[in-house]
Parts: structure tokens; C-alpha cells; sequence
């Protein structure tokens, strides 16, 4: 298979990087967002439906473009798939945070969202709502911790093959 040009891995790269800091501020939007405490329901409700927003429009899109463009990294560069550790790592490490985040920690968002717009003044002494609301900026602050990491690792490169001489 052609190989992209050096032109082209630089736009690829460009790409790639909007698109994971489109991510982990996302991600990290809603950890400092998740910190706010509502005086009222509806400030309640708007506190979660904002973070909706940012995971619908920063989050899910950044995760699933950087996804997109690693698999077209590993594809079109010498870089491929499973030739380095670190590289292996990332693609465990993501794969992990988008199914967490997707099947775990949206739908808890979603609960709270749907009870603070039914209960308003309610929700902000809901039993679920409390708990949901814990967990998800728990896992809101370990998977801006993750990103980071991944970003770290990106640029170290750590546990490269040492070539024998």
C-alpha cells in the first residue's frame, strides 16, 4: 500500500492533533464544569445539559476523528499499528477510555440529565443524581489524567525496541 508523502503526514499530524485537543479539553471541560455547585435545579440541569453539549460536540467527535486518524497513521506511515510498544499502549489506553466513556459514564450523565430536567429543585438532594454525579467527575478527572498520559507518551515515545548492533 502508497505511503503518504511528507506533506501529507504533516497534514495528518495536524489533523490529528486538532482533533485530540478537541478531546481532552472536552474532557476536561466537563471535569472542571462536574465542580460547579448548583444553587437550583435549573442551574442544576443546566450545568448537565452544557456538558451534553461539550461531550456531543468536543468529546465524541474529537475521540472518534483521533481514532480515525491513527488507524489512517497506521496504514499510510512507517509508524504502523503494533511495531512500538508505546504505540500498542495508546491504542489499548484509547479504546479503554472511549468504551468506559461511552457505555459507563454517558449514560450516568444522561440519568442525571433526565432527572434534573424532571425533578429540578429535587435533583439537587437525589440519592442517584448525587452518586451519578460523583462518579462521573471522578471519571471525568481520571480520563483528563489518561489523556495527559497519552499525550505524554506520545511524545516521549517510551519503550522503543533498542536495536541490537
Amino acid at each position: 500500500m502508497n505511503k503518504l508523502n511528507a506533506k501529507g503526514v504533516k497534514i495528518l499530524k495536524i489533523g490529528h492533533l486538532v482533533f485530540a485537543m478537541m478531546w481532552i479539553v472536552g474532557v476536561m471541560a466537563m471535569a472542571i464544569i462536574s465542580l460547579l455547585k448548583s444553587q437550583s435545579g435549573d442551574e442544576l440541569y443546566a450545568t448537565y445539559h452544557i456538558s451534553r453539549i461539550i461531550d456531543n460536540s468536543l468529546v465524541i467527535p474529537g475521540a472518534m476523528s483521533t481514532v480515525i486518524t491513527a488507524i489512517i497513521y497506521g496504514i499510510f506511515t512507517n509508524w504502523g499499528f503494533f511495531k512500538h510498544k508505546w504505540i500498542i499502549v495508546k491504542w489499548i489506553v484509547s479504546i479503554i477510555v472511549i468504551l468506559v466513556g461511552t457505555f459507563y459514564f454517558s449514560p450516568l450523565l444522561d440519568n442525571c440529565l433526565e432527572v434534573a430536567d424532571t425533578k429540578r429543585n429535587l435533583a439537587l438532594t437525589d440519592p442517584t443524581v448525587l452518586h451519578d454525579s460523583f462518579i462521573t467527575t471522578i471519571g471525568a478527572f481520571c480520563q483528563a489524567c489518561i489523556l495527559l498520559f497519552l499525550i505524554a507518551i506520545s511524545v516521549i515515545k517510551p519503550w522503543k525496541t533498542k536495536k541490537l548492533k
